[in-house]
């Protein structure tokens, strides 16, 4: 006859088992879970994103201590500081994430769509896709023609 500790051990497992079957278990891994480009004193007609004007991009993450959080602009006609001046020294560089969010200055070269991702892990992240227009840049602000 099992005794009592050995059948709530029996207990556990069975619902361990069957939370990992639902779905329903906590998982290692985290995600980023918003990314924001703030346009600052960007200003256009049609887009207040310009060439040459640098942008803060937040990526707010599940928890506040996160690993590596990489964002990156698919078109690679853009600047992402400090990690890509940091990666001719230390091609592993990261910035950290503070309090749940990783920053970046963001500083489009080339005119059109661009896309921007935010992620942790090869399954990806949250993707925000804006218009880059010709600009003058005019110290904080961004003057971005039509």
């Amino acid at each position: 006859m099992a005794t009592s500790r050995s059948i709530r051990l029996s207990l556990l497992a069975v619902a361990a088992g069957a939370a990992v079957a639902l779905g329903t278990a906590p998982t290692a891994s985290a995600e980023v879970v918003d990314l924001t480009i703030v346009p600052g004193l960007g200003t256009g007609p049609t887009t207040p994103f310009g060439v040459g004007c640098t942008y803060l991009v937040v990526a707010r993450t599940e928890r506040l201590v996160e690993p590596r959080t990489d964002i990156v602009d698919y078109t690679n006609e853009a600047i992402m500081s400090p990690e890509e001046q940091a990666w001719k020294v230390d091609p592993y560089f990261s910035t950290p994430v503070v309090l749940g969010h990783k920053v970046a200055l963001w500083t489009p070269t080339a005119p059109g769509e661009h896309s921007l991702m935010a992620y942790q892990t090869s399954a990806g992240g949250p993707v925000r896709t804006v218009t880059v227009n010709p600009a003058t840049p005019l110290g904080p602000v961004c003057l971005v023609a039509p």
